[in-house]
């Protein structure tokens, strides 16, 4: 695989705190304002995601009228969210979590 960028490349379990995927910006109710600092990678999927500085966001604006959707995800749920998912992905992969490069 050609890496045409030198953003940094983090393990799930590398992420720090105030980088999140835009898929957990969106469910926190957030528009990233600048474009991805890195990506998670998932090697045992061949693949990985754009990260996001959660300092660099703008509130989406909120739409009128009814909804079914749950109310935003704060900061804290989604890095208690992150946590959950940790130990998912540590049970998954058994033996070969936790095994650097």
């Amino acid at each position: 695989m050609i890496m045409s960028d030198n953003l940094k490349r983090y393990l799930p379990e590398e992420i720090p705190d105030h980088l999140f995927t835009q898929n957990k910006l969106n469910m926190m109710g957030l528009a990233a304002t600048a474009d991805h600092v890195a990506y998670v990678m998932y090697p045992e999927q061949k693949r990985e995601f754009k990260l996001f500085d959660i300092n660099v966001t703008r509130r989406r604006k909120q739409q009128k009228g009814f909804s079914l959707v749950n109310k935003d995800m704060t900061v804290e749920e989604a890095l208690e969210e992150r946590k959950r998912e940790l130990e998912v992905r540590k049970g998954q992969l058994g033996e070969k979590y936790g095994k650097s490069k």
